[in-house]
């Protein structure tokens, strides 16, 4: 099993290969998610303004352990 965070200013919704994760965070804890080893397409959805915005990477995930997970950091406009 691999480990990953989601990363961005504003909380958001993490979808991986088209399956919703949940929130990227508890509070001001990032939620650390679980996956299987290999390439995979990370998402977050979150609200800007009123209107939903989704940005995608495909990240390669693997060599992690739940302390110390794979980070998808993402640039969100505040």
């Amino acid at each position: 099993m691999e480990y990953f965070t989601v990363s961005c200013q504003r909380n958001g919704k993490v979808i991986l290969d088209g399956l919703d994760m949940g929130e990227n965070r508890r509070g001001d804890t990032l939620r650390v998610f679980q996956c299987d080893p290999g390439l995979h397409d990370v998402a977050l959805e979150c609200l800007m303004g009123g209107r939903c915005r989704v940005m995608t990477q495909r990240v390669m995930i693997s060599g992690t352990n739940a302390i110390l997970p794979v980070q998808v950091r993402f640039v969100c406009i505040l």
